[in-house]
């Protein structure tokens, strides 16, 4: 798997960090298209907290090339605005690249598509019209669930590195 990073201000153990993300999110996600794959990342003021994308000039049958962006400032705080630790943050951001990665499994897969320009999840159309609608559809449910999952994996291994090194 291709992957890039565009952020700045970063530390280079935070970005270590990420790019751990990416490889165990893909490794556990879809181990034998990853080869396949290629990622940018970018880290930058956004209007949500995180999207994944199929990149531009790429086939929307059968993409391999996306763009994750993921806004850090907007992890910078809780959902009751309270100021989120340094460790917390990083936390937030490994956890919100987990969930954009289960949306480019999800692309990778052929689960979530489009066609004439309107999403669909299983050649089912998705329509958002209302926040509940959102949080409810087939695709966000999945993301949601795994995220956590990919999170506490990876920290997990990070951690037996840091111990090893440490």
């Amino acid at each position: 798997m291709e992957t890039i990073i565009h952020a700045k201000n970063i530390d280079k153990k935070v970005r270590l960090a990420l790019y751990g993300m990416l490889h165990h999110s893909a490794t556990k996600l879809f181990p034998s298209r990853m080869k396949y794959v290629s990622i940018k990342l970018h880290l930058k003021h956004y209007v949500y907290d995180g999207v994944a994308m199929i990149e531009e000039d790429t086939k929307i049958t059968n993409p391999r090339n996306f763009k994750i962006i993921i806004d850090p400032y907007r992890l910078e705080k809780d959902d009751w605005e309270r100021e989120r630790n340094y460790s917390e943050w990083v936390s937030e951001l490994l956890r919100a690249l987990a969930h954009e990665m289960v949306h480019v499994k999800q692309y990778v897969m052929g689960e979530l598509t489009f066609k004439k320009g309107q999403m669909c999840w299983k050649k089912q159309k998705v329509d958002f019209k209302s926040e509940d609608d959102y949080y409810r559809s087939p695709h966000e449910v999945e993301a949601y669930g795994l995220e956590k999952w990919l999170q506490l994996g990876y920290t997990a291994t990070w951690n037996k590195i840091e111990e090893k090194n440490g």
